[in-house]
């Protein structure tokens, strides 16, 4: 995965990101851009307020993840990336988890919580933290990460302690920008009935929205254990069937083929959303009325006219950060590449020269 740092999305604190325009007039006709830093992954070294140095361990115990901290020798310590993204990632399990801010905190329903470790997704911002003073800062600069009992928390009250600073170690670390371990999508995959919307889960639908996250790469759509830190993806399971139930089952963040029943791919149809394709071209749909109320399925487009029983539906409303995401994935891939995303079209015959240096050779990278 290489990654320019300069897109046509802006990601802010606090603010859902929005497809930033770009007119074809505003664009120099040189723009630098250089691709993310080879990742530098090591344990995450603090000196703490009682004094001595210590590392950042995640931990799972009682049905939750935390951030303890420990001596760097100890079994929790692993190496963790403070990516382009500013999230601060762990490779555990094939899976890319990122310290994550208590929403409680930060939505003020509560005075202090720990952090937790949640996939890592490019939209969220509970997991974006710039250093600030020596020491990780919510992006918004509101809430300082400190420790209490060895584990690492963020309060409403800045006095409340322990603080702790990052290690003189970790310079360089911190001033890398590193290639991002995954590019997940926070999402959830809802459909309506009347005035009603349900939101689509393992097993099937209710009204409280379930948390997906849909890897681009991998066409994952999986929902996450906090218990256990694992991912379950969607499996299609058509076949040489005209339908089948859509399954649940364990998978991870590890590149797969397209060619896969884990591999899903998101069409736009409306403002809102549009289908959902498996890797064969089949259509996920959802029963409305039934004995299999809201139990997702996979259909052949061929039997779609006739899959009209229990009212069924294959629109659903995706979260806008992936709308987002597919229209810039469409605008930079479709015939109108040559703009960007969309450009006009009057200016499409204007070429710049570009002269490369005498010493450049093209690379697989």
């Amino acid at each position: 995965l290489v990654l320019l740092i300069s897109f046509g999305v802006g990601y802010s604190y606090g603010v859902n990101p929005d497809v930033v325009p770009i007119s074809s007039s505003d664009i120099p006709g040189s723009i630098i851009q250089r691709p993310t830093d080879k990742p530098k992954d090591k344990p995450i070294k603090v000196n703490v307020s009682s004094g001595g140095t210590f590392c950042y361990g995640p931990n799972f115990s009682g049905g939750e993840s935390y951030i303890v901290i420990e001596q760097c020798w100890q079994m929790h310590v692993m190496n963790a990336r403070y990516d382009v993204f500013q999230r601060i990632s762990y490779n555990i399990n094939d899976t890319w988890l990122c310290i994550t801010v208590p929403e409680s905190v930060v939505k003020g329903e509560t005075n202090w919580d720990y952090v937790h470790l949640r996939p890592c997704t490019i939209n969220d911002p509970l997991q974006r933290w710039i250093v600030k003073e020596n020491s990780f800062w919510t992006a918004d600069e509101r809430y300082r990460l400190k420790d209490t009992n060895w584990y690492a928390y963020i309060s409403r009250n800045s006095g409340d302690r322990y603080n702790h600073t990052l290690d003189s170690s970790m310079s360089d670390w911190i001033n890398t920008v590193a290639t991002p371990g995954n590019i997940s999508i926070l999402t959830s995959i809802a459909w309506d009935l009347g005035s009603d919307r349900y939101f689509i889960r393992s097993g099937g639908s209710d009204k409280n929205t379930t948390p997906i996250y849909y890897n681009p790469e991998s066409g994952h759509l999986a929902q996450y254990n906090p218990v256990s830190g694992l991912l379950s993806c969607m499996y299609s399971r058509v076949g040489s069937y005209d339908w089948n139930w859509v399954t649940w089952a364990l998978c991870s963040d590890a590149p797969i083929s397209k060619d896969n029943p884990a591999y899903w791919n998101v069409y736009l149809a409306t403002e809102e959303g549009g289908m959902i394709m498996d890797y064969q071209g089949n259509a996920l749909r959802v029963t409305r009325y039934g004995p299999n109320w809201g139990v997702a399925y996979a259909a052949k487009l061929s039997y779609l006219k006739k899959d009209t029983t229990y009212n069924p539906t294959s629109l659903f409303i995706v979260d806008r950060n992936l709308l987002n995401w597919v229209r810039y994935t469409v605008s930079n891939l479709g015939k109108t590449d040559q703009y960007c995303p969309a450009g006009k079209k009057e200016n499409h015959n204007i070429r710049i020269k570009r002269t490369l240096p005498p010493d450049f050779q093209l690379t697989e990278e």
